[in-house]
């Protein structure tokens, strides 16, 4: 009998040993931080006016560097942020060191050495792999203690962030993620794999967050003391698939490819690239006929992420079809601006007043002046210049001037 309930004990304590998780002795919790901010800021619709003072909560990871890395969102147009640990009464003032809109994502530091004792740094992982469990970590409405909840990577795919519409690599996990886990750190294997950054809020257990490779951008990006942004090529393109099409541009006997049927005006695309032509492979990465390219094993891309991966200033190479020729071609990413600017944070948008209307700059925080959803609830002539149309190339606007109501 003795026996028998040694081994029944010792198979218990095999059962746990197993079912600990992997950062065992390691609390994640202490390095992920409650983001408390202030802002204010400028109405869109009245560009002379702010909306008033308001607060909301986020929350942040702390690095290596001494540094928290958080949303910009988060952080967005704010006059003071406060940060406050799991295990600390006390609450820090922080302030931003780098802001990038384009993919959400801010560093902050806290100049008061005090506040990084007791707290072991998260280091950057990989990329998980599609039902690969992660643990998401933040400070989410309802409560003031840390929340720890747990996921699986449902979708790897390139989307359109919602801070600025820009199309980055994102990763869809089912895990909760809810107002104030914006910036949170996703875990796996001890280590960061993301940060917190949207969800549906018409849908269930779909949640984006930024993976590694969006930040390690991001890091590079500002070794020079300044941030430029992720490069935008300027091009619109369509899939091949249909064998009428293929024959129409001579790529027949070819393996995949698409086509480019749009360049927006002073775009580094527009300098190289022409509208017709096919683009085989960038930077000697083949493109399939739905404008994909093998990621890794069962995961594939939209080509985008191929142009986002570099830095501006960088030349990608392409391999392209032009009248049915075979070309390679280099192009220089320079910065560019499209035709609706990212959000002006920290800065009033132009405007005029004359005779009693006011004009401004069609810009996406005006877009986003008309609520949730603006997508669908902004005038569709506006939503129609988000595309650069045909007839703004030929036009060559750099601009649209909105009259306001």
């Amino acid at each position: 009998m003795r026996a028998t309930l040694r081994i029944i004990f010792w198979l218990f304590l095999c059962l746990g040993c197993c079912a600990a998780p992997v950062w065992a002795g390691f609390e994640p919790q202490n390095a992920v931080v409650k983001v408390i901010v202030a802002y204010n800021r400028v109405d869109p619709s009245r560009p002379w006016q702010s909306q008033g003072p308001q607060t909301l909560t986020g929350s942040g990871v702390i690095l290596s560097t001494n540094q928290i890395l958080t949303n910009a969102h988060v952080v967005a147009d704010h006059t003071f942020i406060n940060i406050k640990k799991a295990d600390d009464p006390k609450t820090y003032t922080a302030r931003v060191i780098a802001t990038a809109y384009d993919c959400d994502l801010a560093l902050l530091t806290v100049d008061d050495r005090n506040f990084y004792k007791n707290t072991k740094p998260l280091t950057l992982g990989g990329i998980p792999k599609v039902q690969d469990s992660v643990t998401v970590l933040g400070y989410p409405e309802g409560g003031d203690k840390i929340s720890i909840t747990k996921g699986v990577v449902s979708r790897i795919e390139v989307i359109p962030y919602a801070q600025s519409s820009r199309k980055l690599l994102a990763i869809q996990i089912d895990a909760a993620i809810n107002p104030g886990n914006s910036g949170g750190a996703v875990i796996q294997d001890g280590r960061l794999v993301g940060v917190a950054m949207q969800s549906f809020k018409n849908s269930q257990g779909i949640g984006y967050i930024i993976p590694v490779p969006i930040i390690e951008h991001f890091f590079a990006d500002l070794r020079d003391g300044s941030y430029d942004g992720f490069p935008l090529l300027g091009i619109d393109f369509s899939d091949t698939e249909n064998p009428a099409i293929r024959k129409y541009y001579g790529i027949t006997n070819l393996t995949g490819g698409v086509l480019i049927n749009n360049i927006l005006p002073y775009s580094p695309g527009e300098e190289v690239l022409k509208e017709g032509d096919i683009v085989l492979a960038v930077d000697g990465v083949p493109i399939s006929q739905d404008g994909t390219f093998h990621f890794r094993p069962q995961d594939r891309l939209t080509l985008t992420h191929l142009i986002t991966q570099h830095q501006i200033g960088d030349t990608v190479k392409f391999k392209i079809v032009r009248k049915a020729k075979p070309l390679t071609v280099l192009v220089k990413i320079h910065p560019f601006t499209p035709i609706v600017p990212y959000p002006y944070h920290f800065q009033r948008p132009p405007y005029m007043i004359y005779g009693g209307m006011i004009f401004t700059v069609l810009s996406m925080d005006l877009l986003s002046s008309f609520g949730d959803q603006w997508w669908e609830k902004a005038p569709s002539d506006l939503i129609d210049y988000l595309a650069g149309n045909e007839r703004l190339n030929r036009e060559g606007r750099r601009e649209i001037v909105v009259l306001l109501g």
